[in-house]
């Protein structure tokens, strides 16, 4: 045993005496001159290549001293040796403990079976006063074509992947103009994940999904020749998860957040410049898209119009803004996702929403009794309780954001003193809607009753026809807004329950989804067809578009919407020249008579 110790320190005093006395050109001369003999082969990394930065060494730094890189997922990854000293640090950017190999170190990496050896090693430069750093790797010399063509790609993306998956989402803002983005960007330390966003089931498994098959997706969308970005639409009313939403996209993704304030950016160009600077994998979101004032123009109504008038600033045009998310300039970026989130869709221009632009629109409507329950879970961590079937029949009778139960549920700890706090919650706003209920009906009877010449609820042979059913709201439970009971009364009874088969399954998503439907019928049959543009009929036929890829069945309002859009445009190429130019505000001509909107039901 004395005897073998003593044979390695006599070796290792030689080393150290041949590193120090020898210079290293004659080291590495030696060195070369016997690899000549030998069957492996070294490619050596240094840290900087032609005068810039070599990422291949950088990826080196992480998948050499990375955890995540020690362990095989399966036959076709890599495996190593774990060395025996590392380095070990965290920076502000990274969200875990960061590895790397420690100077003169050597591990060795197992892919697809086959060894590769790496070495760590570093030498000051006297002349320079500066320390040499580089790693070698030596292999087979028959796995050459292996290594330059598999592995080191390999190591490339699994370390581009590593550092992906630990580093901190950052969130950027607008500093208005050419300024930017905020420099540094905000760590985004939000808690909210897909396992806590108290959401309807369904719909949330849909959303992971489809963000799933688009990170998947870097060759599919290479294939059909897009732009590797894709766009959702948030809509619904206030306090219903958007902004919660899309802080579990961004967890889930780990993509930093670029909120865009459009009322900060003074030009397109402007505009051009933010999203020439946004990073890959990253989330564009525009908040509350609706408020943008110069984006409404080309729907808006004469109000809204005026409103327009009130600021003379420079502003982000719709064209901008449609060349930017899908021009040219969207070419200029990979793995994008551009978000929008409005309370009131139908005041959108329609050509932002088309598919392209907007691939998926996401209702998110009021508490679901779904959404109660998963929300008693985060907060209260309660499955079940004897108040849960009351609060299931008043959630079905009143409209409450998730918000506002949220908010009662945090007031106390205990379950029962907080479920107590909520029944009375919305005990209280059942009484509210019990006090409004009968003003909005008598008021309603009376527009009716003026308009029974031109609707479509009150027609007798429509009730009498064959093709008539006998549902009714009441029978389904359907909970809308007071004016629009007559509404649904009459699309139940003459087409039947139309969201029987909706993808949706909780009956407040229904209830809203119908609302939306009814909304539709509202606004034609109040309306004057002189106030009435073509982009607002695209608008409501894009929702009706919207709620049958839900499988509601309103296709025989979509058909009756076209039928109105053909009759209008008959009208509109029947005027002269003359009539066309005093109407160049888009808006449509008035007719003699309300015929063309007669039986929308």
């Amino acid at each position: 045993m004395g005897s073998n110790l003593s044979i390695l320190a006599s070796i290792a005093i030689i080393r150290s005496s041949f590193n120090e006395f020898i210079p290293q050109e004659i080291r590495s001369y030696i060195w070369q001159f016997s690899r000549r003999f030998s069957s492996e082969l070294t490619i050596v990394v240094k840290e900087s290549h032609e005068g810039s930065t070599n990422h291949l060494f950088n990826a080196l730094v992480t998948y050499l001293g990375s955890n995540t890189s020690c362990s095989p997922s399966s036959s076709s990854s890599s495996s190593s040796s774990s060395p025996r000293r590392l380095t070990v640090g965290k920076s502000e950017s990274m969200k875990v403990l960061t590895y790397g190999l420690d100077r003169n170190s050597e591990i060795v990496d197992v892919f697809h079976g086959i060894p590769m050896k790496w070495g760590y090693y570093t030498d000051f430069n006297s002349t320079l006063r500066y320390e040499l750093t580089w790693y070698e790797l030596r292999f087979h010399k028959r796995y050459t074509d292996l290594v330059k063509n598999k592995y080191l790609p390999y190591v490339l993306d699994m370390a581009k992947r590593i550092k992906d998956q630990n580093r901190m989402v950052k969130f950027y803002t607008t500093r208005g103009g050419r300024d930017g983005w905020s420099s540094k960007g905000q760590n985004l330390d939000h808690p909210m994940t897909f396992e806590t966003l108290a959401m309807d089931g369904d719909l949330k498994a849909k959303i992971i999904d489809d963000i799933a098959g688009f990170i998947r997706g870097k060759e599919y969308y290479k294939k059909i020749g897009k732009v590797w970005k894709r766009g959702y639409l948030l809509y619904g009313p206030p306090g219903t998860g958007k902004s919660s939403l899309i802080a579990a996209m961004a967890n889930y993704l780990n993509y930093d957040i670029y909120n865009l304030n459009l009322s900060a950016v003074n030009s397109d160009s402007s505009l051009e410049f933010l999203l020439l600077h946004m990073s890959d994998r990253s989330i564009l979101v525009v908040e509350d898209i609706d408020c943008s004032i110069m984006l409404q123009n080309r729907q808006a109504g004469d109000h809204q119009q005026e409103n327009n008038t009130q600021s003379s600033r420079p502003q982000v045009t719709l064209s901008g803004l449609l060349n930017a998310i899908d021009g040219l300039l969207s070419c200029c970026g990979n793995e994008r996702i551009i978000v929008f989130t409005t309370n009131y869709k139908d005041r959108i221009d329609p050509a932002l929403l088309r598919a392209g632009r907007m691939d998926m629109h996401i209702y998110l409507s009021y508490c679901t009794f779904s959404t109660f329950k998963q929300l008693a879970v985060n907060y209260l961590d309660i499955w079940d309780h004897d108040l849960f079937n009351s609060i299931e029949k008043l959630i079905k009778e009143v409209q409450v954001s998730p918000a506002d139960v949220a908010g009662e549920l945090m007031k106390n700890k205990d379950p029962e003193t907080s479920l107590q706090g909520l029944v009375k919650f919305l005990e209280d706003k059942k009484s509210e809607v019990k006090l409004q209920k009968p003003e909005i009906k008598s008021e309603d009877n009376n527009s009716l009753e003026q308009k029974a010449d031109d609707t479509a609820f009150e027609n007798k042979k429509e009730a009498e026809s064959p093709k008539a059913h006998s549902t009714s709201p009441k029978e389904n439970n359907y909970r809308v807004k007071g004016e629009f009971e007559p509404v649904l009364e009459s699309i139940l009874s003459k087409h039947g329950d139309i969201a029987a088969n909706c993808s949706l399954h909780s009956l407040q998503c229904r209830s809203s989804l119908l609302e939306i439907v009814c909304d539709i019928i509202w606004k034609l049959q109040a309306a004057e067809l002189k106030n009435l543009t073509e982009i607002h009929l695209k608008s409501m036929l894009n929702s009706i578009q919207d709620l049958e890829s839900i499988k509601l069945e309103v296709g025989w309002l979509r058909q009756r919407l076209e039928e109105i859009m053909k009759e209008m445009d008959k009208q509109l190429k029947g005027r002269n020249a003359e009539t066309i130019q005093s109407n160049s505000n888009g808006k449509l001509n008035c007719f003699n008579s309300k015929s063309s909107i007669d039986g929308l039901i």
